[in-house]
This record gives structure tokens, sequence and C-alpha cells, in this order.
């Protein structure tokens, strides 16, 4: 097993990585613009909503790719990844279309299905409006590091959001506070440091791609090659991927709305405990996605049993890691949230949320290195939007309403929804790990 936990480093760190400057960019957004005020940290956070709903689908519809990516690139058959890669970037495209336009043309009627604030609502049109250009630089890179980490190269996207990085927070803090001459622009500021960082870190990623000669690039050929056949083989993969994406999505996206309707700071301390959520997670979300690409290349080989020997490795490895990332976080959370300029309740409930995260963070993991590492790498799509849809619609989201009109404080809203979700996440895909029968090879 040592060289399969030096491919799992080799494909986990430089994810992992990536996550972290990622997650960086969303906590020095929210800690800059918590400078403002709390209303523009509710007003960027409900408008981030829209740009999350937009990066959930476009991980749906590339990740489906990714699993034929990934199988096919164990045989070496880069004809097939290259149609993979042509009929992904059609779909990827006409998802961003409808999520820009909506952005641009309604941003009002979306944010008023989060809150009735007039001021957040305000400022996040503003916001949502500039940032919307930045969606089709967001899918671009988002596809094509999915494509490359079906062949398990994932530095070149760590080096672009190193850049975005970058570029984001020093243009925060030149356009949000009014340094070097420029006007305090605030939240729009914000928008447009965030459209900048965008576009160069598409830049620089589709230039390394470019240059180390990756199979990633189509031609007009490539499209043509796309026959029926294929494309039914490809949408009944990637139909329930997406449906189980989105339905993910919107499951979260109701949460945030329920939590904005409980009240604007409570919909800040949420917004402050996402920052910290997106950095916990970074890791184990790393390994999920390494854990599908490994598995996905052994079953791609049909070496079955080698894949399902990985994947009971690697669950109980993540669990391990998890647990330690709690620890630490748990440690820490004080002194970061104590950064913010906020009011003592909304900083003390951010708080608490962290804790009870950190408690769920070990179970949170099993159920992703199990629903995105090892049942799709199988293939298993349409049993994960089943479990994915019961989930969230069945128990988180029924559970924070029943929670909401029982009048009680946010902290227990998030553990019994999101708990009880997980809860049940882990008994079904547990299950179907269990009996094996995602242990199969697609190509």
């Amino acid at each position: 097993m040592k060289d399969i936990y030096k491919k799992l480093l080799h494909i986990a760190i430089p994810i992992t990585l990536q996550g972290l400057i990622t997650a960086t960019i969303n906590l020095a957004d929210v800690f800059m613009i918590g400078q403002v005020g709390e209303t523009a940290i509710a007003a960027v956070g409900l408008a981030n909503q829209i740009m999350m709903l937009l990066i959930i689908s476009l991980f749906g519809v590339s990740s489906a790719g990714v699993i034929f990516v990934s199988q096919f690139y164990g045989v070496k058959d880069f004809a097939s990844i290259r149609k993979v890669i042509a009929f992904c970037s059609m779909l990827v495209f006409l998802v961003t279309c409808a999520f820009v336009g909506a952005a641009f043309f309604i941003p009002d009627e979306l944010m008023r299905l989060f809150t009735a604030d007039t001021q957040v609502i305000s400022l996040a049109e503003k916001y949502l409006v500039i940032v919307a250009v930045s969606y089709f630089f967001s899918a671009a890179s988002i596809t094509l590091g999915q494509m490359l980490s079906g062949f398990g190269h994932t530095k070149e996207a760590m080096f672009a959001s190193a850049l975005a990085l970058v570029i984001n927070v020093s243009l925060n803090y030149v356009l949000i506070f009014g340094h070097f001459g420029f006007p305090a622009l605030g939240v729009v500021g914000a928008a447009i440091a965030t459209t900048c960082a965008r576009l160069f870190e598409c830049l620089l990623f589709f230039y390394l791609a470019r240059k180390r000669d990756y199979p990633v690039f189509v031609s007009i050929e490539d499209f043509r090659k796309i026959e029926r056949g294929f494309i039914f083989r490809y949408l009944k993969t990637a139909l329930p991927v997406i449906g189980s994406y989105t339905c993910w999505a919107l499951g979260t996206t109701t949460l945030t709305a329920i939590y904005a309707r409980m009240g604007t700071d409570i919909l800040v301390s949420v917004n402050v405990f996402n920052s910290l959520e997106k950095i916990a997670t970074t890791g184990i979300i790393a390994m999920s996605c390494a854990t599908g690409i490994i598995i996905g290349h052994e079953l791609g080989r049909n070496n079955i049993a080698k894949a399902v020997s990985i994947a009971k490795e690697l669950n109980i490895i993540g669990a391990i890691f998890a647990a330690v990332v709690a620890v630490v976080l748990a440690n820490v959370v004080e002194p970061i949230i104590g950064l913010y300029e906020l009011e003592p309740s909304t900083r003390e409930m951010a708080r608490k949320i962290t804790l009870l995260f950190c408690m769920l963070l070990p179970l949170i993991t099993v159920n992703s290195i199990n629903m995105m590492g090892t049942l799709k790498s199988g293939g298993q799509t349409r049993y994960i939007f089943v479990v994915d849809t019961i989930c969230m619609w069945g128990t988180s989201v029924p559970l924070a309403l029943a929670c909401v009109q029982l009048n009680l404080p946010v902290m227990y809203v998030y553990l019994i929804a999101i708990g009880g979700g997980e809860l049940v996440k882990l008994m079904l895909s547990g299950l179907r790990v269990v009996r094996l029968d995602w242990a199969k090879s697609l190509t």
C-alpha cells in the first residue's frame, strides 16, 4: 500500500493547498468586507450563494467527466478522453450562461429569495452584477482543474489559485478601502477584485496546461466525434451527478435562506463560520477526490480487489485525519473569530456553530470519502443522487424548518439539521460501500 499512500499524497496535497488558498480568499473577503460593516458581510455572503450554486452545478457536470477520464486514463485511451472533455465543455458553457443571465437581469429577485432586508439586498445586487462576469472564468478553471485531476495532475490548479489569492487580497486592500489614490468602493471594490482575480487565475491555469502539453485541449474534430451513443452513455452517468450536486446546492442555499430569515446577525455568524468551515474541509475534500481518482484508475485496469482494499484503508485514514483537524480548529476558533469586527453576540454564535461542526467533522469526512470517492469512482451516481436527496430534502431541510418553528437557537438548528442528515447519509452510503456494488469497471 506504500505506493498508494504516495499517490494519495501526490494528488491530495496540491488539492488541499489549492483549497486552502481558495478558502483563504473567502476568509480574506469576509474579513476585509467586515471592516465595512455587518450589513456588507451579509450582502456579500448572500450574493456568493449564487456563485456557490454555479460552482456546485459545474462540479456536478464536470465530475461525471472525471469518472470517465480517470478510468480511460487507466488504460491510456486519450481519444475517448478528449471526447469526454469536449462534451463536458459544452454542458459547462450552457450552465454558466444561465447563471450569468440570471445574475445580470434579475439580481433583485434572486436576493429577495433570501432576505427582506432592503439594505442587504441593495448591496448584494451591486456586488452580484459585477462579479457575474467572473463566472465564465471560474467555469473554465473548474472544468480544466477537474479534467486534470482525472489524470492525477493537481499542482497547476494550486499555482493558479495562489495567484488569485495575491491579486484578490491586494485589490481588496486598494479598492475596498481606497488606497493609492483609488476611491473607497466598499462592496463594489470587492466585486471588482474578485473578478480580476478569477480572470488571471484562469489565464495562468490554461498557460500552465498548454506549456506542459497535457491532453486536455480539444479540437473541432473532437466535437464531431461525439455520437449519440456516447451522449446517452455520458448522460446516464452525468445526470444523476448533476442532480446530486444541484440537490445539495439548493438544499444548502435553502438552509442559508432559513438562517437569513432568522435575522441578519444570525446570517453574519453563519457566513463567518462558513469561511472557517471551508478551510477545515479542504483536506477532507482533497482526500475524497484523491480516493475517487486512485480507485478509478484501479477499476479502469479491472483490479477490483485492490480497489476494495484501497477504499477500506483510506476510509480509516480519513476519519483519523478529520479528528485531528477538528481538535486543531476547536483550539484556534476563538482567536480567529476575535479578529472580526462583530457584535459580541454574533461572535459567540459563530464560535458555537464552529465547535458543533468540529464534533461532526469525522462523520462528515467518512460520508465524503464514501460518496465523493468510493461510490462515485464506480459509477454509482444514481444511488448517490437518491442518498443526497433523502439526506438533504427528506432530513436536513425539514429538521431545520421544524427547529425554527420551535424557536430554537441557531446552534441547535445547525446541529440537528446537519447532524441528522449526516447520520442518515452514513447508514445509506455505508451500506452500499460494504455490499461492493460499486466495484466494477466502466471502460
